[in-house]
């Protein structure tokens, strides 16, 4: 099952498993499927909808006020996602894997691909 994995921003390390969801809205809004407190997003930011008669996911920038990059490419509209696609909205950026299971480690892995991350992976216990 497909993800997001947040690799920076404010709410760092933390992973949205897109499951059985055909349709989840990301933003500052408690009302969205996954609430981001970023400052830099608009209450309804990014929608994430699955097409089942492609198998994919497409992400549509929801008419935010500071837009949405796929892969440093703003979106006009929806734009397919493929594994490995870094999404940056506001200050935040996520990773789109096909894989629900990624840990973190290999998320930043990923992310340092794309020029995203830190150079090392922080966990609550150091």
């Amino acid at each position: 099952m497909a993800a997001l994995h947040v690799t920076g921003g404010p709410a760092q390390g933390q992973s949205f498993a897109l499951g059985q969801h055909n349709l989840v809205m990301i933003g500052r809004d408690a009302a969205c499927t996954f609430q981001l407190v970023d400052p830099e997003l608009s209450r309804t930011h990014l929608q994430v909808r699955f097409v089942g008669s492609e198998g994919r996911h497409y992400a549509v920038d929801f008419k935010s006020k500071n837009g949405v990059w796929v892969n440093e490419t703003k979106i006009d509209g929806e734009s397919p996602l493929t594994d490995g696609d870094i999404l940056r909205l506001g200050d935040t950026t996520i990773l789109y894997s096909t894989d629900d299971t990624m840990d973190a480690q290999h998320a930043g892995r990923i992310a340092k691909t794309y020029g995203h991350g830190r150079d090392q992976t922080m966990t609550t216990d150091e």
